[in-house]
C-alpha cells in the first residue's frame, strides 16, 4: 500500500508541490512507517519509471537536463555497458512528473531507512531465463560473455550523510542468480564465523560510482535502448505481453530528521511491476 504513494512523494519533492486535501502532520506520516524512522538515520526513496522500449521520454527527454555522474573514465565504462546515470536538479520534464504519479507507469516504489544497516539492494528487473549478456569491467579489456539462471537485477546503494544536508550515495550494479545457499561469514566482532543464507550475486565494483544528492536532486539510472545484450539491458528491461519495456530507476535521499511536513500520507493501492504480473508473481 505504501509503495505507490512513495512515488507520489518523489514527485512532490521534485515538483515542489502536491495537491492534497489536508497536509498530514509529522506524527501521522511516521505512524505509517515500519519500523519508526530513527532521528539520526538516512532515508532513501526509489521508484521505477517504465515505458515501452525506445520511448522518447525515458530514452532521451528525461536525460536532457541531467548532470553526468562520476569521472570521465567511469562514465565511459558505464556507457560501454549500456548504463546511463545522471542527477536531475528540480522538477524535470512535466511529462516525467506525470509519469511518476501514474499507477500504470511507476512501479516498485519503496522507502528504505539506514541506520543499523549500511547498504541495501534495490531490485530493478527480472530478465528472461537464462540471462545472457556481455560485461566490460575495463576500458582496455574486451567484453566478457555471461550466462546466469534465475537472474534478478538490482542496484546496491550505500548512503552517507554529507555537508549542508546532502547525502553521498555509493551505487554498484548487482545481479543475483540461482537459489539461496548457506555460507560461512565472519561474525560481527570478527572472532568467529556464522552461517548465513544468501543468494549468489555477480558484483561489479569497477562499475560503481558515487552521487552527491541535495534536497532537490534526483538520481536517475537506466539503459540505452540501442544497446541490447548489455548489463544495462539486464538491469533496466522488463516485459509485458511478450514486449520489452524500458525502465529508469529514480532515487532520492535525505536525512531522516527533520521530516518534511508536506509529504502526503502513505496510503493508496500498490501495483507490482508488470513483468512480475506477467510471470504470475515476483
Amino acid at each position: 500500500m505504501r509503495r505507490a504513494a512513495i512515488g507520489l512523494a518523489l514527485l512532490a519533492a521534485a515538483a515542489g508541490c502536491v495537491s492534497v486535501t489536508r497536509r498530514p502532520t509529522v506524527p501521522e506520516i511516521v505512524a505509517h512507517l515500519t519500523p519508526p524512522l530513527p532521528p539520526d538515520g538516512l532515508l532513501v526513496d526509489s521508484v521505477l519509471a517504465e515505458r515501452p522500449l525506445g520511448d522518447p521520454l525515458l530514452d532521451r527527454d528525461v536525460w536532457a537536463d541531467a548532470l553526468p555522474v562520476g569521472s570521465p573514465e567511469t562514465r565511459a565504462l558505464l556507457a560501454e555497458n549500456g548504463l546511463r546515470v545522471g542527477v536531475l536538479s528540480g522538477a524535470g520534464p512535466q511529462a516525467f512528473q506525470a509519469l511518476l504519479a501514474s499507477e500504470a507507469d511507476a512501479v516498485g516504489a519503496e522507502r528504505r531507512t539506514f541506520r543499523e544497516r549500511k547498504d541495501d539492494v534495490i531490485p530493478t528487473a527480472r530478465p528472461a531465463d537464462p540471462c545472457r549478456f556481455a560485461v566490460r569491467t575495463d576500458l582496455a579489456g574486451q567484453p566478457v560473455p555471461v550466462e546466469l539462471s534465475q537472474a534478478r537485477g538490482g542496484l546496491l546503494v550505500r548512503p552517507e550523510a554529507g555537508p549542508d544536508g546532502r547525502v553521498r550515495v555509493w551505487c554498484e550494479p548487482r545481479v543475483q542468480h540461482g537459489e539461496r545457499q548457506g555460507w560461512l561469514r565472519p561474525n560481527a566482532d570478527a572472532t568467529g564465523f556464522a552461517r548465513r543464507d544468501e543468494v549468489p550475486a555477480e558484483t561489479y565494483p569497477g562499475l560503481g560510482f558515487e552521487a552527491v544528492l541535495g534536497p532537490d536532486d534526483t538520481l536517475l539510472l537506466g539503459r540505452a535502448a540501442d544497446q541490447p545484450d548489455t548489463l544495462g539491458a539486464v538491469l533496466f528491461t522488463a516485459s509485458a505481453d511478450g514486449r520489452p519495456r524500458q525502465r529508469v530507476l529514480v532515487v532520492r535521499a535525505r536525512s531522516a530528521a527533520p521530516a518534511a511536513p508536506d509529504l502526503p500520507a502513505i496510503t493508496g493501492p500498490a501495483r507490482p511491476p508488470v513483468n512480475a504480473r506477467a510471470a504470475g508473481g515476483r
